[in-house]
């Protein structure tokens, strides 16, 4: 599932009107949050309990020291009490290191996502394949060729490069 993974963002990121909107993205975002999160949870909730079992180990509460009677035996504080939360922290500690980079790298594709429409929407007229600076009674870029303006199949009404639907009839435009 994550093979390939760097390449997958950088050929997303190649192209940055479509980095976070187009399908592959929306795919890739959602696997993602959806194993990162999950795995970030259960890890650092395990190493949480380790460092909890760890630092309780080998403590006996009635005689507040480190060694406890049992049937006349002292136990040594050095025991399985002690090793298996020990040894358990570095598993859980990678475990959740590995989930919370794979759910950062999920929410970085959102936040670009959501960037990259609010400047396309919020920023002045651009050319869609340039870039160059627009004015909006312009029909085609003046430095790449680019069409500026869509025209509705439906009711052949002019709309601006920017809408996905004709401003006449509603239309979906190409």
């Amino acid at each position: 599932m994550f093979k390939n993974l760097q390449n997958t963002i950088k050929e997303l990121n190649a192209d940055v009107n479509n980095v976070a909107n187009c399908e592959k993205a929306k795919k890739l975002r959602k696997k993602l949050i959806s194993f990162g999160l999950p795995m970030a949870i259960v890890g650092f909730v395990g190493l949480f309990v380790c460092v909890i079992l760890f630092a309780t180990a080998g403590f006996d509460a009635v005689t507040e020291t480190a060694f406890s009677a049992f049937d006349g035996v002292i136990e040594n504080a050095f025991s399985a009490r002690i090793l298996v939360p020990f040894f358990m922290a570095v598993p859980c500690a990678v475990l959740g290191s590995i989930g919370a980079k794979l759910a950062s790298l999920g929410f970085k594709i959102v936040v670009t996502g959501y960037t990259t429409n609010l400047i396309k929407e919020t920023v002045g007229n651009n050319c869609p394949k340039c870039g160059e600076a627009v004015e909006m009674e312009m029909k085609f870029c003046p430095k790449c060729g680019e069409g500026l303006k869509k025209e509705c199949a439906n009711c052949k009404h002019i709309n601006n490069h920017k809408n996905d639907f004709c401003e006449k009839c509603g239309n979906k435009l190409d």
